[in-house]
């Protein structure tokens, strides 16, 4: 007797099977595509603050000489930078006048850059500021916050530093008169250097009792700088918005904010001086020229431009001393006027 076997039957598969199995393919491409999206996350945060950190150190060089170097007078003076109360150090020099005396009646408060302190070698600031002493300028000299031998702090290129500024005003106005017979100044002026140009414009927004500025080699805007020293870092260019809300998160420092041309022209009337080195490739000349149209868009501008030929970023005043000093002098006398301590 022969025995029928049926023939084997395909098992069923049910929809809702079917619709499990993608539901879990569903879920674990979602889970994938979410790891991928925290550990990018995570890995952007870090790099972000990696910048930010590097974006904001400090370089803290020792002093190499004092003004009795140039035979020069001078007090070791210290004051605290307006609202914020950082300790910060600095020279007083007095001007010297023809016949020999001293004098305080014009003072110019010295900002220096970013690398730099109150004596700054390599762009020549302490014999800058013997030039002006001898040509009868007083002036303060000193340590931005970070630097030389004023307090530690974050770098800001100028958005905190101009209340360092603020404070050497401070000083000169209510502050311990460094030559108590001397009496205090009857008319302040501003320069800055690099990144203490910006610190200056900043603060002379805020504080009219600084009646002419000159800056040398400063920047219009420094979020192409920031960019482009992140692209030489051989980063990607998106890094840059983390690390500027890294900065604001973390040092509350806005990046952003730091535009001298976009208040440069409320400081009109007051005369304003930009100096520039053509070869400069960390702050090229556009950035004066930039300065420079925005001021002059104010009723009642007053501006002077210089283009040192062949100088590179702060290093006019060594490529031509003399002209430097004598344009500098110039200047400030026709915005500040003679000192009236000279005889006729």
């Amino acid at each position: 007797m022969s025995i029928h076997k049926s023939p084997p039957t395909e098992p069923i598969v049910l929809a809702s099977d079917k619709t499990t199995k993608a539901g879990r393919g569903f879920r674990s491409f979602v889970a994938v595509v979410l790891a991928l999206a925290v550990m990018f996350t995570v890995g952007y945060a870090a790099i972000s603050i990696y910048v930010a950190t590097h974006m904001i150190q400090t370089t803290r060089v020792p002093l190499y000489a004092t003004p009795a170097s140039l035979g020069l007078h001078y007090k070791d003076v210290t004051f605290l930078s307006r609202e914020d109360h950082f300790q910060l150090s600095g020279w007083f020099i007095p001007g010297v006048l023809p016949n020999g005396s001293l004098t305080t009646q014009r003072t110019i408060i010295i900002v220096p850059g970013n690398t730099g302190n109150r004596d700054d070698k390599e762009c020549g600031l302490l014999n800058l500021s013997g030039d002006l002493a001898r040509r009868g300028f007083a002036v303060l000299a000193f340590d931005l916050r970070g630097s030389g031998e004023s307090a530690p702090a974050p770098r800001s290129i100028g958005y905190f530093e101009q209340r360092d500024v603020l404070g050497a005003v401070d000083f000169l106005q209510t502050g311990s008169v460094p030559y108590p017979d001397l009496g205090r100044p009857h008319a302040i002026a501003g320069y800055g250097l690099s990144m203490g140009g910006s610190a200056l414009i900043l603060a002379a927004v805020h504080e009219p009792s600084i009646r002419a500025i000159i800056t040398d080699s400063t920047a219009a805007d420094y979020l192409p700088i920031l960019e482009r020293q992140v692209s030489d870092a051989h980063l990607p260019s998106f890094v840059t918005p983390g690390a500027l809300l890294a900065t604001r998160a973390i040092y509350d420092i806005d990046f952003y904010a730091v535009r001298p041309v976009a208040v440069v022209a409320q400081l009109a009337p007051r005369p304003l001086f930009f100096i520039q080195g053509t070869a400069d490739t960390l702050v090229p000349p556009t950035h004066m020229s930039d300065l420079a149209a925005e001021a002059r868009t104010a009723a009642n501008a007053h501006v002077e431009t210089w283009l040192v030929p062949g100088a590179t970023h702060g290093q006019s005043y060594h490529i031509q001393p003399q002209k430097y000093v004598d344009r500098v002098v110039a200047f400030y006398t026709a915005a500040l006027g003679q000192d009236n301590s000279v005889s006729p």
